[in-house]
């Protein structure tokens, strides 16, 4: 579920969101009918942990983007 939202997120608006509250309760129930999961699921999922930031990884490495480094600043 968390997965989901952050892939549907990171298309539209181009980052990542910090968190639950960046989701409308429409959005959530939306996509947790798309996924077959109850949308309470995403209240398990943890927005600063290990597992979000691989998830983050997967997301960029699928759409073929990077962390901007300080190479890319300069």
């Amino acid at each position: 579920m968390g997965f989901a939202l952050l892939l549907k997120y990171y298309t539209r608006h181009g980052r990542f969101p910090r968190g639950r509250a960046e989701f409308a309760d429409e959005v959530v129930d939306y996509v947790a009918r798309q996924v077959k999961v109850p949308a309470s699921e995403l209240g398990l999922y943890d927005w600063t942990g290990r597992t979000n930031e691989y998830h983050r990884a997967q997301i960029r490495d699928h759409l073929g983007f990077r962390v901007c480094g300080v190479v890319d600043a300069e």
